[in-house]
């Protein structure tokens, strides 16, 4: 099953800078909006938690 990451900043816009790109498991993706499982930690984000957001911020992990 393929991997994907989000940078922070999709799921908290109000952050200063970017944020840093997090591993997440997508659970649904109606095409507009996502819901994913954080995989790693992050600056802001913890292993484990469930976040809604847009399809867009999906990127394919390498």
């Amino acid at each position: 099953m393929p991997i994907h990451k989000i940078d922070e900043k999709a799921v908290l816009p109000d952050i200063d800078g970017d944020g840093i790109t997090v591993p997440v498991h997508v659970l649904a993706d109606d095409g507009t909006t996502a819901r994913v499982q954080i995989e790693g930690c992050g600056i802001h984000l913890r292993q484990g938690q469930v976040h809604i957001v847009p399809s867009a911020a999906l990127q394919r992990a390498h």
